[in-house]
């Protein structure tokens, strides 16, 4: 058995929700699609994944496990109609860890004041704070969505919805070196650095950086973000919330991979802890492996390059 990590993408982020309707409903007006539900009444939860799916999306016609940078949300049954019913957004203390996902549009300006005059809220506007090229907007459950420039300036008069990406997923990590070290031997990135900020991805996922363009990443989609704040390697014990443990809220990243059976046995063979085997409980075509700081990483086969799952 053999495996390529070139063919590896980063599919999705994986988040829980309260109320599914609402939930949709934003992540829609921010452009995505429902590409997929799976629906689990013997367990009594269902997931949507959403993706940015029309014209002007990178994705094109593909299979769900074929695509980079989906958002996965997962709904207990009755979460909707429980007033005691939250989830932690990773970033209030003490439960940091998860902080954001990250869109990137064609007219900033434009896409904020859609989202401000739909009644979204945020938590810091474009005029707010000193860094005046970004902004984050909350979801119906409190999630921090980041939007930034698709380029180095506005593409557009107007915003378009279809035109955005799906750019990033950011968490924390307590040891940047160990946590590097993982993703970039172990699951294969490639990494551009920027202060405390480290930008990973698959570079075969994306198309490549056209020479001279400075914010040429805000264009790619599935990238991941690793934020280290200098001192916190030096800490006892944890120092994130890997967002599984209660309270829970966001779950995990999963990327897909050419061959999952030989995938798994590199992991094994490179020592990487498990949450989850293939061959462990009900669900035989995933696994879960643990980073530095036991964020859970979903692992499952890309259908496009081996077929093996009726998904």
């Amino acid at each position: 058995m053999a495996t390529d990590t070139n063919t590896y993408k980063l599919n999705h982020t994986m988040i829980r929700v309260k109320d599914p309707k609402r939930s949709v409903e934003f992540y829609e007006f921010l452009g995505m699609s429902v590409i997929k539900k799976l629906d689990f009444p013997e367990w009594k939860f269902c997931n949507y994944f959403l993706s940015y799916n029309g014209p002007n999306s990178l994705q094109g016609d593909r299979h769900f496990t074929d695509r980079n940078a989906n958002i996965e949300l997962t709904h207990n049954y009755g979460t909707e109609n429980d007033p005691n019913y939250s989830v932690v957004n990773g970033n209030t203390e003490p439960y940091r860890g998860f902080g954001h996902l990250c869109i990137s549009v064609d007219n900033i300006e434009a896409a904020c004041k859609r989202i401000e005059d739909a009644g979204y809220q945020f938590q810091k506007k474009l005029t707010e704070g000193r860094m005046r090229h970004i902004a984050f907007a909350k979801d119906p459950d409190g999630y921090w969505v980041e939007i930034i420039r698709r380029g180095d300036e506005d593409l557009t008069p107007t915003t378009d919805p279809s035109s955005y990406r799906l750019n990033h997923t950011m968490i924390r990590v307590k040891d940047a070196e160990k946590s590097l070290k993982f993703y970039q031997e172990k699951l294969a990135r490639t990494p551009t650095t920027s202060s405390i900020l480290y930008f990973l991805g698959y570079p075969g996922a994306n198309p490549p950086i056209k020479d001279g363009v400075k914010n040429a990443v805000a264009e790619w989609e599935g990238l991941l973000e690793l934020t280290w704040n200098y001192g916190t390697e030096k800490e006892e014990g944890p120092v994130y919330h890997n967002g599984n443990t209660e309270p829970q809220g966001f779950g995990h990243i999963c990327i897909t991979v050419d061959d999952l059976e030989a995938a798994c046995q590199r992991f094994e063979d490179l020592g990487i802890p498990w949450k989850k085997r293939l061959t462990e409980g009900k669900m035989h075509n995933v696994a879960f492996i643990l980073d530095p700081d036991e964020y859970w990483i979903e692992v499952i086969q890309n259908e496009r390059i081996k077929r093996t799952s009726n998904w």
